[in-house]
């Protein structure tokens, strides 16, 4: 299996790090972070000083990802990303959910998986996307999972809190790991009983 790795909404670079130090043969091909009206790129900056020479920074990484064409995105095996949380957030006074300004660009990730079809996904975003939007809760978690499984993907997925794997900071977060239905991932996990898969076999209970 090629270890190729597209990376959006990169930050400074989070995925990436895990990947590459977990297994050095991972080449992220492609990363995308850009921050809206902001005159000073900071994220972007600081990965381009990170990662410029080890692949995966071109002349669509600091663009809005809504104005890339797919065209311009390699293949790759995982497609990874922290996308926006902010209409998503507690924080966020009206926060839209997956209507809102930043919320949309969910369907940027669509867009590229529908083109690109990577065999893996791993998208990480605030737990209260579990209740978004806050009048009709729960929905816009629905909505990514009804895209995924309409693409083709099966879906595993765990709220995991840092302050529990040793960090000062209780941080909840929700990750989302999906998995094509042609792959022998899936193969594997669609013998097995749902119960087995959410508490010994799945990808987040042999390791949270």
């Amino acid at each position: 299996m090629e270890k190729k790795i597209v990376e959006l909404f990169a930050g400074v670079g989070g995925f990436r790090i895990g990947f590459e130090e977990a297994n050095p043969d991972w080449e992220t091909v492609f990363a995308s972070q850009w921050e809206p009206g902001k005159k000073n790129q900071f994220a972007f900056n600081c990965y381009k000083e990170h990662f410029e020479n080890k692949g995966g920074v071109t002349k669509f990484s600091n663009c809005d990802i809504s104005t890339v064409p797919t065209s311009e995105i390699p293949d790759c095996t995982v497609l990874v990303g922290g996308f926006p949380c902010q209409d998503y957030s507690v924080a966020s006074t009206g926060a839209q959910g997956i209507a809102g300004k930043k919320g949309v660009l969910w369907w940027e990730i669509e867009r590229i998986l529908k083109d690109k079809e990577p065999a893996f996904i791993l998208l990480e975003n605030v737990d209260r996307l579990l209740k978004s939007p806050s009048k009709q809760r729960g929905r816009d978690f629905g909505v990514i999972l009804a895209c995924l499984n309409n693409l083709g993907y099966s879906v595993e997925w765990r709220v995991i809190n840092a302050a529990e794997y040793g960090f000062v900071q209780r941080r909840k977060r929700i990750f989302i790991f999906a998995f094509k239905n042609t792959t022998k991932y899936h193969q594997a996990i669609a013998k097995k009983d749902i119960s087995r898969i959410a508490y010994f076999d799945g990808i987040f209970a042999k390791r949270f």
